[in-house]
């Protein structure tokens, strides 16, 4: 990153080859839309601003945290300026994002994907602060303190909105289900 910062096309290229799946994959969960070229579009977007600030980019972060926190803020944007209504969505070819083993029953797959359409659905209606901390932790991996710097808060502000974010999702998938899916094992609602 800081040889982009002085105008090296080359390794700004390796970085964006890096982090693009998962600078797209976040844009994709965090706005729950239906298309992944959306997603690939404000992945650009993401690379584009990074391009303009690397100049001024301080390594007090990691650089996926920092393009994150791009990619947070453009989404944001990208909500409000759209006024995207939240939706379950589904790849383009109709199934979930999950690789399906062909050994599953056919009634097994149409449950997990059922489950997987409600999770994100209940995932899409977070308030946003919530759902970027869930997804940051849950499916982009990234501890505490590299949620706080990406969300610009403090470590337990991260702490309560993930406990807040996952009662939430708890209360709304037990309601949906008779039993509670356990959705994110590491932490148990009690």
């Amino acid at each position: 990153m800081l040889a982009a910062g002085q105008g090296d096309r080359e390794a700004f290229g390796i970085l964006v080859e890096r982090h693009r799946c998962a600078v797209a994959q976040f844009a994709y969960r965090f706005l729950a839309i239906p298309d992944r070229g959306t997603a690939e579009d404000l992945a650009q977007d993401v690379f584009l601003a990074a391009w303009k600030a690397a100049p001024a980019f301080r390594p007090q972060a990691g650089v996926l945290t920092w393009l994150l926190r791009i990619t947070t803020n453009i989404c944001l944007n990208y909500r409000r300026d759209s006024r995207l209504r939240k939706a379950a969505t589904l790849d383009a070819d109709g199934t979930s994002a999950r690789v399906v083993s062909d050994i599953d029953c056919p009634m097994t797959r149409a449950a997990e994907c059922e489950q997987a359409v409600s999770v994100r659905m209940a995932i899409a209606d977070l308030p946003a602060n919530q759902r970027a901390a869930i997804l940051l932790r849950h499916f982009q991996g990234l501890c505490y303190r590299e949620i706080a710097d990406v969300l610009d808060t403090s470590v337990p502000a991260v702490e309560s909105l993930l406990f807040r974010a996952r009662r939430t999702l708890h209360t709304t998938l037990a309601a949906e289900n008779e039993c509670t899916p356990q959705v994110f094992p590491e932490a148990r609602v009690e």
